[in-house]
């Protein structure tokens, strides 16, 4: 990698991020709502990221607890971008790259994997949820 492309690749990264809780910031605000999901609507059964959007909404405005209810993978996603952020900037002004490649290259198929199973095990008890009740001390339904 050249020596200034990674700095190009942390702005970019901060730019999206920024643009992206901007968005969820104002969105609330705007005249067009979001539509249903369609898997919800003709299964009547939330998907797998039901309820994402509105999470991250809820955490922009900081509303973690609803932001939680919402879809505790949202929350988990905001705190996560949160965290890479403030890594790029202490990168930024110190102008030292951390080994992402590396660390990446070492756990990034195993943390892709334990997302992943988490997503599917959320979405299970979500599931579950409509067919049982509620059985557990945490928010499954999502109230669409």
């Amino acid at each position: 990698m050249r020596k200034g492309s990674w700095r190009s690749a942390r702005f970019a990264f901060l730019l999206l991020f920024g643009g992206v809780m901007v968005a969820a910031y104002l969105l609330p605000l705007s005249p067009v709502r979001l539509p249903l999901c369609l898997f919800k609507v003709v299964t009547g059964y939330p998907c797998a990221g039901c309820g994402l959007t509105r999470s991250v909404i809820a955490a922009a405005h900081g509303h973690f607890g609803e932001s939680f209810r919402w879809h505790p993978m949202g929350l988990l996603l905001v705190w996560a971008m949160w965290a890479a952020g403030a890594l790029m900037v202490y990168e930024l002004l110190t102008g030292k790259p951390l080994p992402w490649e590396v660390w990446l290259r070492r756990y990034g198929v195993l943390v892709g994997w334990a997302l992943f199973v988490s997503f599917v095990l959320l979405w299970l008890l979500r599931l579950s949820y409509y067919r049982f009740g509620q059985w557990l001390p945490i928010p499954l339904k999502v109230p669409l």
